[in-house]
């Protein structure tokens, strides 16, 4: 029986949101996206997520300050947090925010994948 793994993609560009959320709907994961903190928040009050993809630089918001409330929420911190940036010191601020992982921009869709696998196996596991 195939568990149905629901993944929020947050990013200001609807391009960036699109691409892989089509690539995620394509290798069986439940998909959704959100451009701003409040269409994200909209969706993690009314839907469980498995895993939060999401850039550091958003319009209007900091991405690494958005981590940051995610994990000091009891509702969401448990959830893991996937990050990307292009930006050079990305990575640490990611990191320093509580993301459990990051990935720099540009990257591939298969990189991408292997650790969205990662983290949902590793959420199946710990559910047995």
């Amino acid at each position: 029986m195939k568990i149905e793994s629901k993944i929020l993609v947050l990013d200001d560009d609807p391009d960036i949101c699109t691409m892989i959320k089509m690539v995620l709907d394509y290798h069986g994961y439940e998909a959704m996206d959100a451009e701003t903190e409040e269409k994200a928040n909209a969706i993690l009050g009314s839907t469980a997520v498995d895993l939060i993809i999401m850039d550091m630089l958003l319009s209007g918001a900091d991405g690494s300050d958005i981590c940051k409330k995610l994990k000091e929420d009891a509702k969401t911190a448990s959830i893991p947090v996937l990050m990307f940036s292009a930006h050079p010191n990305a990575r640490k601020i990611c990191m320093a925010a509580g993301a459990d992982d990051f990935i720099a921009k540009p990257f591939e869709m298969n990189e991408l994948l292997e650790k969205i696998n990662s983290y949902i196996e590793k959420k199946r596991v710990d559910q047995v």
